[in-house]
């Protein structure tokens, strides 16, 4: 499949949709709040990075994770798992 053809493809699965509203919630939230938001930062700077950081975090507590959660949850899907 070329490049091309992936872009046209990718907006027609339902969990892009889901990636991109929980991502676009995120910004939204993020703006009100008074918080940066990754584009709002130069790319490679430690202010970068720490923004994407928390913007990452975000995004998971808005899938309802814990980002602070500390060891991984088994969920199955592991390399090392049986089943």
């Amino acid at each position: 499949m070329k490049a091309n053809e992936l872009d046209e493809h990718v907006p027609d699965d339902p969990m892009w949709r889901v990636a991109q509203a929980v991502e676009g919630g995120v910004r939204t939230i993020r703006k009100a709040r008074g918080k940066l938001n990754p584009e709002d930062c130069t790319p490679g700077t430690l202010e970068y990075e720490v923004v994407t950081m928390e913007f990452l975090d975000d995004c998971i507590r808005a899938l309802g994770g814990d980002p602070d959660a500390e060891g991984e949850q088994d969920d199955g899907f592991s390399a090392g798992a049986t089943g």
